[in-house]
Order: C-alpha cells, then sequence, then structure tokens
C-alpha cells in the first residue's frame, strides 16, 4: 500500500493506532522513553511510565517529568520527580530510564548543579522517589540496561575506563561495583550493557577506532578485554547477552559515504571470534545510516531477532533476520517503492512478537531527502519456523510531520504497545497500537 492510500486508511480508522495526541506541549531535551517495571515478558510489578526531561523554561523548571501509563495504556498528567518530603529530585536530560525492580522505575542523567555531576533516582510511578548514589558515580551515566526479571545495570564514567553497578531483582539499590579499564586514553564512545538472568554484564564500546568488549561476571573481575574489530566514523553497536554463556554484538560503521554492517556470535564463554560482514553500500539519498541500527531483542520465545538499515533500488530499506547459535536467518526487507524506510525502533513483545517501528520522509523530486515531515509506521512480526522473520502489512500510525527520538514499549500484560516521539516544537506526542495482532 502506497503512502496516499494509508493516509486514507488511518483517516477512515482502518489503523490499530490511535490517532497521535500531546502528552506534553512543552519542549523536552533528549529522547522520551516508555518503561514498564515486570520481572518476565508477560507480566508488570508495577506501573509504567512515560519519561522524558523538559527543556529550560517549561512549567516546573527543567528536569525529568513522569506520566504514568493508566487503563487502555493512555499516559496520564505528567509530574516532576519529587522525593518523600515534596523535594524535587529533577534529573535532567538526556536521560536513561527503566523499569526497576518492585515495581519502580529508574531514571538516571545530569545533576541540576551542572558541569559533569550524574544524579540517579529510584521510586514507584506516582513517587515518591529517592536517590541512589553507588559508591564511586560522581559522574553522568553513560549507559543503562535491565535484565529478564528484573535486573538493572548501570555505567559511570571513572579514571582509565568506567564502572559498572548492577542492582538485582530482589534488591532496593545498586550494591554490585566492577571497574572496568578501557582500551587506552581515548574517549570511550557508544558504551553499551547487556545482562543475562544470572546478572552477569557485557559490556561493549567504541574506543580509538576499535570495538571492544568485556564480560562481568556476577562475582568476581571482569574478563580480560576483547578485541572485536576495527571501526569507522559514526559507528552503532548494540549487544546481547545470552543465559547459556554466549553473545552477539552487531555494529554500523560509515567510512565516507559508505556503510558497512556487522554481526559478531560469541561461541561458549563469551570468546568472540570473527566479524560476519551483513550488508555494505553507499548511503542512499545523501542520507545517513538510522542511529538505531543496528537492534537487537530477545522474544518472549527466547529467539533473538536483529534489525538495520540496508540499501535495496536506490533508497534505504529495514532488514530483519533472525539470529541462531548456527548463524543468521534469512534476511527479511520492508521497504517502499521510490522513498527511503528509515529505521527507528526494534521492540520486543510478550506474546512471542516483534514491532518495527520506522519513519518515511515524502519521496525526493531532486535535493535531499525532507526529514522535516516524516510520517511514522510500524509492523508487527515474529521469528517463524523457516529461519525467516515474518512481519505483517505497514500500519500507519502518524501523518508526515517532525519526528525525532521515536521509540516504543508493550505493556507485557495487555500487550498494546505505546509509542512516543518528539513532534512540533519537541513536543511529546504518543500513539497506542489498540489491537494485538499478528501476521
Amino acid at each position: 500500500m502506497n503512502l496516499a492510500a494509508l493516509l486514507v486508511a488511518a483517516a477512515a480508522g482502518v489503523t490499530p493506532w490511535s490517532a497521535p495526541a500531546t502528552l506534553s506541549p512543552c519542549r523536552a531535551s533528549g529522547a522520551p522513553q516508555v518503561v514498564f517495571p515486570s520481572d518476565s515478558p508477560s507480566e508488570t510489578t508495577g506501573t509504567g511510565a512515560v519519561v522524558w526531561s523538559a527543556a529550560a523554561g517549561c512549567v516546573g523548571g527543567e528536569g525529568a517529568r513522569v506520566a504514568g501509563i493508566g487503563p487502555g495504556d493512555v499516559p496520564g498528567v505528567s509530574a516532576s520527580v519529587r522525593g518523600a518530603a515534596g523535594r524535587l529530585l529533577p534529573p535532567r536530560g538526556p536521560l536513561l530510564a527503566s523499569g526497576a525492580p518492585r515495581g519502580r522505575i529508574v531514571i538516571a542523567g545530569a545533576a541540576p548543579a551542572g558541569g559533569t555531576a550524574g544524579l540517579l533516582v529510584q521510586g514507584a510511578v506516582g513517587g515518591p522517589f529517592a536517590t541512589l548514589k553507588p559508591e564511586g558515580t560522581a559522574t553522568q551515566p553513560l549507559a543503562l540496561a535491565r535484565a529478564y526479571l528484573g535486573d538493572v545495570a548501570l555505567a559511570y564514567r571513572a579514571s582509565g575506563g568506567f564502572d559498572v553497578h548492577v542492582e538485582r531483582f530482589y534488591a532496593n539499590h545498586f550494591s554490585r561495583e566492577t571497574s572496568v579499564r578501557s582500551a587506552g586514553s581515548a574517549p570511550v564512545r557508544e558504551l553499551t550493557l547487556a545482562m543475562d538472568y544470572r546478572s552477569e554484564v557485557l559490556a561493549v564500546w567504541v574506543q580509538g577506532g576499535a570495538i571492544y568488549a568485556r564480560l562481568l561476571p556476577a562475582d568476581g573481575p571482569a574478563r580480560p578485554l576483547q578485541r572485536l574489530a576495527r571501526v569507522g566514523e559514526r559507528a552503532h553497536v548494540a549487544a546481547l547477552l545470552s543465559d547459556d554463556g554466549r553473545a552477539i554484538v552487531a555494529w554500523s560503521e560509515q567510512h565516507g559515504n559508505q556503510t558497512s554492517v556487522y554481526i559478531d556470535r560469541s561461541g561458549n564463554g563469551v570468546r568472540f571470534h570473527a566479524a560476519q560482514l551483513l550488508e555494505r553500500f553507499s548511503d542512499p539519498d545523501e542520507l545517513s545510516a538510522p542511529a538505531a541500527s543496528p537492534s537487537l531483542v530477545r522474544l518472549s520465545s527466547e529467539s533473538v531477532m536483529l534489525a538495520w538499515a540496508g540499501a535495496g533500488a536506490g533508497h534505504w530499506v529495514v532488514r530483519t533476520a533472525s539470529v541462531y547459535k548456527s548463524g543468521v536467518g534469512d534476511t527479511g526487507t520492508i521497504a517502499a517503492p521510490g522513498a527511503d524506510v528509515l529505521l527507528q525502533c526494534l521492540a520486543a513483545g510478550p506474546a512471542a512478537d516483534a514491532l518495527v517501528l520506522w519513519t518515511q520522509p515524502p519521496p525526493r523530486t531532486g535535493g535531499p531527502a525532507d526529514l522535516d515531515q516524516e510520517a511514522i509506521f510500524a509492523a508487527m512480526g515474529f521469528d517463524a519456523a523457516d529461519q525467516r522473520t515474518a512481519f505483517g502489512a505497514a500500519e500507519m500510525v502518524a501523518a508526515p510531520g517532525p519526528v525525532d527520538d521515536l521509540g516504543a514499549a508493550f505493556d507485557p500484560d495487555s500487550n498494546r504497545a505505546v509509542a512516543v516521539w518528539r513532534g512540533q516544537g519537541g513536543r511529546i506526542e504518543y500513539s497506542i497500537r489498540e489491537l494485538a495482532r499478528t501476521p
């Protein structure tokens, strides 16, 4: 179905997505995030929320806002983050947020004092929140990851590398700390954390023109540093740690106007061997690779799904594939005739399903694509039996307009998906997928 037909269908209500609504008219600083505390892919432990950072000049001041997700998965009125005595505890954006143990959420960002100081708070969606100060964490957080049972890992910059703190699913605070030495004095970029159910953590990052990985066991010091490959400019990294002692790292890199996408599947004991090139191409339509490429998720069935931005017929497309111990399955493609399909998000659902979100600027008539007028689309998919991914038809989420920092998450109880993004003027907008369909 072409864009015009999808617009007509959306106007007639022939879409599982609710009409886009404004959650906050004030400009946000950084990406809004949807979080659901849970202890399994199909069971929440507390109220979900949309979390973002309001910019200076907004009512209530600069800093984190939390809007609880109520009946029908509709976000409610937002509130500033406050402590037990009503004192403001406003981490400032860009923020990292996640579901946390015991039905709470955790929010990390910059401290109001400015500089490089960080602020970490945790609490139930309705408050109160408490300030958490893991020992040695004085700087702004670099990365955040959440595991199957609700464990949370958080990384902070430290002398000679970074520190990783872990909060177990049964705990009330971050208690385990591991210091990770990096590879030299060059800045650590694209730091990504992945966790398994035992609370082991895999840290992957880019430094000095190469990509590195280090396993942090549940007990004892960090394992030896592993250098996976050299990488070019504007690298994007995704990682996943499985419960069988294996890991997957995928990344894209750019050399000039050429993008390459790789995957490296470790052996037992998280020992990496050689990266596999998935795709290499000249960047279409004068556009850089989307920051969401590549994306890795574990489905509730324990299957692993990968999505990345590729090229076809002179335009950007979305590729999808399942990843197995034996290798990468058959590649699927989501494309639009004569237009770019720009990957924005891959989210796992509670019913062995996944949601892919992308934006589509108007077809070019000469000159660069108009990224100020992008339509939002989605498709539901799953890991098919013959080692391929199967996605349904494109669903219209929002008509063309300004779109930044698009993301989504599933409510584990209802299987509804909630998508959020920054729209016109940086305001927070959202849409809800009302029907739980699979292709």
